[in-house]
This record gives C-alpha cells, sequence and structure tokens, in this order.
C-alpha cells in the first residue's frame, strides 16, 4: 500500500513555486508534525542542503523513519555523519544521492562505495538516489549493481501532467525487489492547486484544472493529484510537502478518502520547461 511522506524543504527555506509563507517558523513546523501524527504519517523525507531542516526536524524524529539526501560530489560519509549528528539519530531509514543526475561516472561509483560502507556498518538501512527522469533510474540501477549493492530507495517526480516514467520497467522492477520508489513533486510545487497567475496560467495546467473541476463540480485537485500517484504501479510513497497545517490536513483528509485511479492520458504534458523544475 502506497503512503504518504513528509516532505521537509519549506522547514529550512521559502522552498515551492507558489509558497508564500516562506520558511516555517517553529511553531508552524511543531503544528506540522502533530497533523502528521494525527494523519498517521510516519515517514519523513529531509536532505542536507535544505537549510537547517535536518536541525529542526531533531525533536521530533524519534517515531518516525528518516530519510535524508546528500549531495554524490562531495564526501558522503561525513555528510552523513553530520545529518545523523543534526537529526539526532544514530541510524538513519534511508540516505538518498540528491545530485544523481549530475555526477559524472567516477564521482557516481565512489559515491554508491561511500553509501555501502555505511550499510555495512548499519548506520542507514536503504541507500538510493533521487533522480529526474529514465535514464536516471536506469543508470543507478547499472552502478549500485555493478558494486553489489542494493538500490533501496528511488525518488522521481511523476503527476498528472508528468507520465514520463508511469510505465516504467525499471521501477517496476525495483518494486518487485523491494525497494522503495517514493513519488515527489505530486503538486508540482503547488501549481497543479493554484487559481492561476505565473506558471499556473500554462495551458496544460489550465487545461487540468478546467477538466477535473468541470467534470467533477465537487472534484477536489488536491485528491486528483494523490489518486494518480497513489495508482502508480510502482510506488511506495507520495512526498507532500506544506507550509501551513490547514494545507496538511487537507492533504490527510484527501488521502484518506480517495480512491487510486490514474488521470486522463489526455492530461500529460511533454513541455520540460513546464514538467521539469531545473528549467524554471
Amino acid at each position: 500500500m502506497t503512503r504518504l511522506m513528509l516532505g521537509t524543504a519549506q522547514w529550512g527555506s521559502g522552498y515551492g513555486a507558489t509558497n508564500t509563507v516562506g520558511r516555517l517558523s517553529e511553531e508552524q513546523v511543531e503544528q506540522l508534525v502533530a497533523v502528521a501524527r494525527r494523519w498517521g504519517i510516519v515517514d519523513i523525507d529531509t536532505a542536507h542542503g535544505y537549510g537547517d531542516a535536518e536541525e529542526r526536524l531533531a525533536p521530533h524524529a524519534p517515531g518516525f523513519a528518516v530519510t535524508t539526501k546528500v549531495a554524490g560530489a562531495e564526501d558522503v560519509a561525513g555528510q552523513v555523519a553530520d545529518s545523523r549528528r543534526r537529526i539526532g539519530l544514530e541510524r538513519l531509514h534511508a540516505v538518498l544521492l540528491h545530485d544523481w543526475d549530475a555526477l559524472d561516472s567516477a564521482h557516481r561509483q565512489r559515491a554508491v562505495s561511500g553509501l555501502a560502507d555505511l550499510l555495512e556498518a548499519r548506520l542507514i538501512a536503504r541507500a538510493g538516489v533521487s533522480v529526474y527522469d529514465a535514464d536516471g533510474v536506469a543508470s543507478a540501477v547499472t552502478v549500485f549493481a555493478s558494486q553489489g549493492i542494493p538500490l533501496g530507495v528511488v525518488q522521481v517526480p511523476a503527476n498528472v501532467l508528468d507520465r514520463r516514467l508511469d510505465d516504467s520497467a525499471d521501477l517496476a522492477a525495483l518494486h518487485h525487489d523491494g525497494a522503495e520508489v517514493v513519488v515527489r513533486s505530486v503538486f508540482l510545487q503547488g501549481l497543479l492547486l493554484a487559481p492561476g497567475g505565473g506558471r499556473a496560467d500554462h495551458p496544460d495546467i489550465v487545461r487540468f484544472r478546467e477538466s477535473t473541476l468541470g467534470a467533477h463540480s465537487d472534484a477536489s485537485l488536491v485528491e486528483t493529484c494523490l489518486a494518480h500517484a497513489a495508482s502508480l504501479p510502482w510506488a511506495t510513497h507520495v512526498v507532500v510537502g506544506a507550509t501551513t497545517p490547514a494545507e496538511l490536513d487537507e492533504i490527510g483528509a484527501a488521502w484518506s478518502r480517495m480512491v487510486p485511479a490514474p488521470a486522463d492520458e489526455a492530461l500529460r504534458s511533454d513541455d520540460l520547461a513546464l514538467i521539469d523544475p531545473r528549467q524554471w
């Protein structure tokens, strides 16, 4: 069964194309954690590069399965030691290489070797990568296999517009072998939920908004986005961020009532300038 995962990018910065709140206050973080626990969310996603998000997670980390991300171009072991100290956990659930797509072959091999040492020392339970497309998934499968290291987690983008990985054989195989496959960008940094303005006026987003709300007057854009992500046969987790407790409460409620269902194929967007945030 696919599970919700709480993202923490907004805890350390003003991350998000539609984030009008900025970096969250301590009170907001505490309230988000309380809402997450109320909805039964037990997985948290953070990163060494999310400002001070790891430190702010520390008081709340016990009881959560914590996944963090580090830069493969730098000292992996050193960053993970720093993350463990900042989060206050002796052992992390997972560590992902945050910059996999930007690494050359030598750096990929070296970074995976560093993760292998952490797995052997039992300082992390799973090792993996955060990637953007099918090439990133395929290269990670190859490099991890070449070193005999289990690829335990892959984080990928997917949403009602970004359908590039819907039928990925690599992700299906990883899921079958017990890997966690985490969907991010389910709301495209909030653009899919925005009423309009800026990138939210892109024709592909307008088509999604109008077709969803027009066909079902009581339809929730949030619920439709979550239902699509949950329908992906290889997805084990869907990571969501929120800037207010009310936002996370809305997501939790939508998740509890939605029925997994793929979005209309006609909503697919091939505009990489829209669906790939690296190009914004």
